[in-house]
């Protein structure tokens, strides 16, 4: 029996899809998708850094204050 090789390829960043070699994204509508989650993604990680801090703030003023 034969091995069946396929091409050399790679796989959009956003869908998965097959794509040709070096490629990131197999259109700009998946480009632009990957674009919108990454930006919600580092929105979400700044608001549960900056309620991080204030919550290690409140229990630092509250153990000060009692």
């Amino acid at each position: 029996m034969t091995a069946f090789r396929l091409p050399e390829h790679s796989h959009c960043k956003h869908c998965g899809d097959p794509i040709p070699f070096g490629e990131e994204y197999c259109g700009e509508g998946c480009r632009e998708a990957e674009a919108e989650r990454d930006r919600a993604e580092k929105k979400k990680d700044a608001l549960f850094y900056a309620f991080s801090i204030i919550t290690v703030a409140v229990i630092l003023a509250a153990g000060y204050l009692l």
